[in-house]
């Protein structure tokens, strides 16, 4: 599922704003969406991710990026630790099964997401530590 996350820049400075994504492999058999995650930078979690669910879909045996919100380095309101390394930490909380179909409805195509259950083996965790310039 959660394979990996990188940062941009990769070494960033103080008060950088921090472009963040994650990539996820689907080793399913059908798509999967609805991914939750957790964020923590040096230790402390990001409040935005709380209550949000990415919706893009990942087809069976495909992966994908997904992008996280941006962030900056001084984020939690504390100084750059002294070492110079910056802390980040993603967890994949959640994700469920997916169908997609598509109908015709009123002369058009429309595509519809029918949600079949939780994916388990969840949470993951990735961790990366940046060096601060």
């Amino acid at each position: 599922m959660l394979t990996g996350i990188e940062v941009n820049p990769a070494a960033p400075g103080p008060e950088t704003l921090c472009k963040l994504t994650a990539t996820i492999e689907n080793a399913g058999d059908r798509a999967i969406y609805g991914f939750g995650f957790d964020v923590e930078v040096n230790g402390h979690s990001l409040p935005v991710y709380e209550k949000q669910l990415f919706l893009q879909v990942i087809e069976a045996g495909e992966s994908g990026v997904v992008e996280l919100y941006n962030f900056w380095t001084s984020e939690t309101g504390r100084p750059p630790p002294p070492d110079g390394g910056l802390e980040v930490l993603v967890r994949l909380r959640e994700a469920r099964w997916v169908e997609v179909s598509e109908i015709e409805e009123d002369g058009e195509t429309v595509e519809v997401w029918t949600p079949v259950g939780d994916v388990s083996g969840l949470p993951q965790t990735v961790e990366l530590i940046l060096e601060l310039k």
